[in-house]
């Protein structure tokens, strides 16, 4: 079984971007159960097992699932830096690494190639190996059979044939137009050597996060000012980078993508159990001034993020993107992930904390807004080939002042 990459899943698989779901546990985990779990894991989605091929004369890979195939094997670290920037060759395969990190704590670090996952796929996949993890542990029968499709088909093409090849170019056009008039303000790139990236070809991970006290009130902040959470934090992100521009007076013009699910806008909607990367970026453009409130900024990007939905523009990025490989690169990219489930565990396990994190040799910084056990957490990834850790240091203590409720 095997399909070529879409445009979008083959920039992602070129640009080596991987999308790391990471567990920290508490209790006794029993590895040869969750080894047993993964090969099981293996049997539910073929699709780990898969690697990347070239061929001679195409411009675009294949994916391939082979039967023969061997599934991920449970591998071990001690040092979490090390197991999240570990060089990965997909086309050997397998597409899907997990780890157990012993460093003081435990955690269990599944790394999968960011070309066919998005954060409603992985939360699933998440969910069943600790499904199948806590049916061997008691004794509970297995879940049947793999979730299918196996490989869907491939969302570039879905959305594509919503529109005039014109109407999308056009699209384009129009917001290359936007971005030449002003063009969006970028963090420097202080790690970078030569308009290249640097020497260090490891990622970085920067935690703020909130307690469930502080998580109420910014809930209470948000629901007073009529915005979503997503939409509070997203402001409080954009003003903490503003706050790093020299000029404090003017406004900035910033460049945002932000992530879209488009799972359930499908017609029939696509199930969450079924591993693609079924989600879109839709770009919002602001003005931010050095005095600029996050509540102010969140509602400006909900606005615009409501008015790419009604108006097809957030399909259209995805459906446009061989013509979009030439844009401007954003600012900061936000995805919000949501309320991330607790898996089902046997007892005396419990999951402290789920975090999702896309790491790529890219001079984007990424910002992953989600919820778990009544904790908001804001995870900022970067590649330390192009940002140091200064820099995101200094973001992170940015956010944390802007996410403390007045």
């Amino acid at each position: 079984m095997e399909r070529s990459l879409a445009p979008h899943e083959a920039a992602i698989a070129s640009a080596g971007v991987r999308l790391v779901l990471h567990s920290e546990l508490e209790g006794s985990l029993d590895d040869a159960v969750l080894a047993r779990a993964l090969v099981q894991l293996r049997k539910s989605y073929p699709l780990t097992a898969g690697s990347i091929t070239h061929r001679t004369g195409e411009t675009r890979p294949h994916v391939q699932v082979g039967e023969s195939a061997a599934g991920p094997a449970l591998g071990h670290s001690s040092d979490f830096d090390d197991e999240i920037s570990a060089p990965l060759d997909w086309g050997k395969g397998p597409l899907l690494r997990v780890s157990v990190v012993r460093d003081g704590r435990t955690r269990v670090v599944m790394t999968l190639l960011r070309a066919f996952a998005d954060a409603m796929s992985y939360q699933a996949l998440h969910q069943r190996l600790w499904t199948l993890y806590t049916a061997l542990a008691t004794g509970r029968p297995l879940p049947a059979g793999p979730v299918r499709p196996v490989l869907g088909p491939a969302l570039d093409d879905i959305l594509a044939a919503r529109f005039t090849p014109a109407r999308l170019r056009d699209f384009v056009a129009e917001r290359a137009g936007l971005d030449t008039q002003a063009p969006p303000a970028l963090l420097p790139a202080l790690a970078s050597r030569d308009g290249g990236p640097g020497p260090d070809p490891s990622f970085g991970i920067t935690r703020v996060e909130a307690s469930p006290r502080r998580y109420e009130r910014l809930l209470s902040q948000a629901r007073t000012a009529s915005l979503s959470l997503n939409s509070l934090v997203s402001g409080a992100l954009l003003t903490s980078l503003r706050s790093l521009f020299p000029t404090q007076k003017e406004p900035v013009r910033v460049l945002c993508t932000m992530a879209v699910d488009m799972r359930r806008r499908l017609s029939p909607p696509m199930p969450p159990e079924i591993l693609q990367s079924a989600a879109t970026t839709t770009s919002i453009r602001l003005w931010i001034g050095g005095d600029a409130q996050p509540v102010d900024v969140g509602r400006d990007m909900a606005a615009q993020l409501r008015a790419h939905l009604d108006s097809g523009a957030a399909a259209m990025e995805l459906a446009a993107f061989p013509y979009m490989l030439e844009q401007r690169p954003p600012s900061l990219v936000i995805t919000n992930v949501g309320t991330i489930a607790e898996p089902p565990l046997p007892p005396g396990l419990r999951i402290s904390r789920v975090r999702l994190a896309p790491l790529g040799r890219v001079p984007m910084i990424f910002a992953v807004i989600s919820r778990y056990r009544g904790r908001l957490t804001v995870d900022l990834t970067h590649s330390r080939a192009w940002y140091t850790e200064t820099q995101i240091k200094e973001l992170s203590g940015h956010l944390a002042a802007a996410l403390e409720p007045a």
